[in-house]
């Protein structure tokens, strides 16, 4: 920005002078930011009425489908038995539904008997399962690692690894899943590295035991996601801690007598500590002491994995100093095992047959195993009853999926969580609800479907009984639907001409031109909003492209279609009740209801060819057809004319002009800033005239004195 001082000889205020000047010499320049503001006006009109058309031209899409003319309605004599539901097109038909043998029934099995070890006190769904083992009649099996989960996102030529901690290795390889984008992998456990290579094959991955990389038989892409669940032998967690640290959290359900936790104190010697199991306390949690040979440090609880250190452990902390910026810390490394089991299941289903292996911690509910199962892939739904003490397993799907000779549906597969401590058993025994199809005759042809809810021939029915009585269902043309679908069209036909009709008409006030920014000063805001919807008032009126619209699309109304198969009394609208208002002023249509449900009754037929006739020419093509090409024609009219969000300005019409105006006022405003440092100039030098004179004015008084 100049820095200017003035009139400070002359004692005029040279700012306002040029300021002065420089409006008069502006004027111009905002005449040329009118146009371009009336320019964009213009280019947001258009392309709100593209907006109208594009909505206007969905709805004629729709009108091109002859499900829009096709609709039908459909009757059960006997809703109760059986219900039908119909889609448009649907061909008219009569289904005869003589006798249905059976429903379609869904698998489900309940355990022999409870649960629990004393009705008297019952299992705790919400606590950990290892905290209330005691508590179920049959005693759960324990195994001993840590189970981890890992996702992993493949890398272009880099290995696909577990990353596993020095001295860690995966078990319980046979529980182990793989899964890559969704699809499941078969495990193979290749050993350690000295056994050997294995060769996977398709559908295949082998997991190293000991490295923790999985070598899979298929190419993986990069950015593949790769989840797996799996088994350590122990888990090795690193942990920094100060002396204001009093616990550290573990994982729960820990395994009492393999706990170690290692690090260099202040003389910079390994020291290494160990939990010795305690006991039960009030609360029923097994806790145990973190030792130091004979010397006690801390307690352990095993339930929630907490470790809490007493003073004597804060004897291994390095010296503080006065000069220390951090508080002393030790850098530990705490090896753990937990308490866990494992089972599968396995169900048949509409997808196929579906595995699933689960992996429970010790420090998980029953709930949490039961919504594991509810929220897999494998389709059935599980929960504990507490007033008979019993669990059930039911499959969301009806029917049978497992033709196999002993064709369960749900198949326990490994681990006796299930079998032995719920109570669940395979096969037909036990408390058994075997899955059915259900079998009926239609129209006298015996068949069977998997679900009480299917298709026929775009007919959708639901068998809610068994029978011997028949019960029919008729598919007819709904032809009150039609009616209904017609007003609408004429509605939406009508919304836009009332809307590009408005715009066609408006007034336009010619001396109310876009508002400088001098103006804009001198009004407020609400007077800028009314001064500005008075500018942009008739920035439409009579434009060509949208009259020449309305006009094509009274055209396309009007003319008659010519189409062999459509009946000669209905070759146009006006012919089945549909003409202009009385308003000669609108292009507006009005529908008589008497005289159009009396052609939709006679004839639905040629209802649908004089709305959507194909032809080569525009005498053939129905009224939809013809409306379609006129409304997409003047959008492309439009999009050159005025682009849209997504244009940019040397694409349309009013961009390039846009464009040019930009040029313009730049040009311009170099101008006025060449011409407005001029006049500065010429003024500064009248300002040095003035001073010169003063001075020698100054200088000859002195010789009168």
């Amino acid at each position: 920005m100049v820095m200017r001082v003035t009139g400070l000889a002359s004692g005029m205020n040279i700012d306002e002078i040029v300021e002065n000047m420089m409006k008069a010499q502006s004027i111009p320049l905002n005449k040329i930011k009118q146009q371009k503001t009336l320019l964009e006006w213009q280019r947001d009109s258009y392309r709100e009425m593209n907006t109208l058309l594009l909505d206007f031209r969905s709805q004629l899409t729709n009108m091109k489908l002859s499900s829009f003319y096709r609709t039908r309605s459909i009757a059960s004599t006997n809703e109760d038995i059986v219900s039908a539901t119909v889609a448009s097109g649907t061909g008219q038909a009569s289904y005869t539904i003589s006798k249905i043998s059976s429903l379609a029934v869904a698998e489900s099995r309940m355990t022999n008997s409870g649960i629990s070890k004393l009705s008297s006190n019952k299992v705790d769904t919400t606590k950990s399962l290892f905290s209330i083992q005691d508590a179920f009649a049959k005693e759960i099996t324990w195994k001993q690692g840590s189970v981890e989960s890992k996702s992993i996102v493949t890398k272009e030529g880099e290995p696909i690894t577990l990353g596993l901690a020095d001295g860690v290795k995966i078990t319980d390889v046979e529980n182990m899943t793989v899964e890559v984008n969704g699809k499941k992998y078969t495990v193979i456990d290749s050993g350690t590295p000295d056994s050997g290579e294995v060769n996977p094959k398709s559908g295949e991955v082998i997991v190293d035991k000991v490295s923790g990389e999985l070598t899979f038989g298929d190419t993986i892409a990069a950015n593949s996601t790769v989840k797996v669940n799996y088994v350590t032998d122990k888990k090795v967690e690193n942990k920094t801690i100060t002396k204001d640290t009093t616990q550290i959290q573990l994982k729960g359900a820990l395994v009492a007598g393999q706990i170690k936790l290692s690090f260099k104190d202040g003389t910079d010697t390994t020291i290494e500590l160990s939990d010795e199991y305690t006991g039960i306390d009030t609360n029923g949690n097994r806790i145990g002491k973190i030792k130091d040979g004979d010397k006690v440090v801390g307690e352990i609880n095993y339930e929630t994995g907490v470790i809490t250190f007493n003073s004597e452990f804060n004897k291994y902390f390095p010296a503080e100093t006065e000069n220390s910026k951090e508080k002393p810390k030790l850098e530990l490394t705490i090896t753990s095992q937990q308490n866990y089991f494992s089972f599968g299941l396995t169900t048949h289903t509409s997808k196929g047959k579906i595995d699933e292996k689960f992996l429970i911690q010790g420090s998980e509910s029953l709930n949490s195993v039961m919504s594991k199962v509810n929220n897999s892939k494998l389709g059935v739904t599980m929960f504990y009853d507490s007033y008979s003490d019993k669990v059930t397993m039911t499959r969301k799907e009806t029917g049978v999926y497992n033709n196999s000779e002993n064709g369960q549906e749900i198949e326990f597969t490994d681990g006796d969580f299930l079998t032995q401590v719920l109570g669940f058993q395979n096969g037909d025994s036990g408390n058994y609800i075997k899955a059915e199809n259900a079998t009926f005759t239609v129209n006298g042809l015996e068949t069977s479907r998997q679900s009480n809810t299917f298709s026929i021939n775009g007919v959708t029915f639901t068998l809610k009984k068994t029978t011997d009585t028949p019960v029919t269902i008729n598919v007819n043309n709904d032809n009150d639907a039609l009616f209904e679908n017609i007003k609408n069209f004429v509605d939406k036909y009508n919304e836009l001409v009332e809307k590009i009709e408005k715009k066609l008409s408006e007034p336009k006030y010619k001396d109310y031109l876009p508002l400088t920014d001098d103006e804009k000063e001198e009004l407020s805001e609400t007077q800028q909003e009314k001064w500005e919807n008075m500018a942009k008032s008739g920035i439409l009126r009579n434009d060509s492209i949208l009259s020449g619209l309305i006009t094509q699309m009274r055209t396309a109304i009007y003319s008659a279609v010519n189409q062999d198969d459509l009946d000669s009394a209905m070759k146009s609208l006006s012919a089945i009740g549909i003409t202009t208002t009385a308003d000669f002023t609108t292009a507006k249509l009005e529908i008589n209801e008497s005289k159009l449900k009396a052609a939709i009754e006679k004839d639905p037929n040629s209802i649908e060819l004089l709305f959507n006739g194909t032809g080569a020419t525009d005498g053939q093509k129905g009224v939809i057809q013809r409306l379609y090409d006129k409304v997409n024609a003047t959008m492309d009219q439009l999009k050159e004319r005025a682009g849209n969000s997504y244009s940019v300005n040397n694409q349309f019409t009013i961009g390039r002009q846009l464009d040019d105006l930009d040029d313009r006022i730049e040009r311009f405003e170099d101008r006025l800033a060449d011409l407005e440092t001029r006049y500065y100039s010429q003024f500064t030098a009248m300002e040095q005239a003035i001073q010169k004179a003063n001075s020698q004015a100054a200088y000859l008084a002195q010789f009168f004195q």
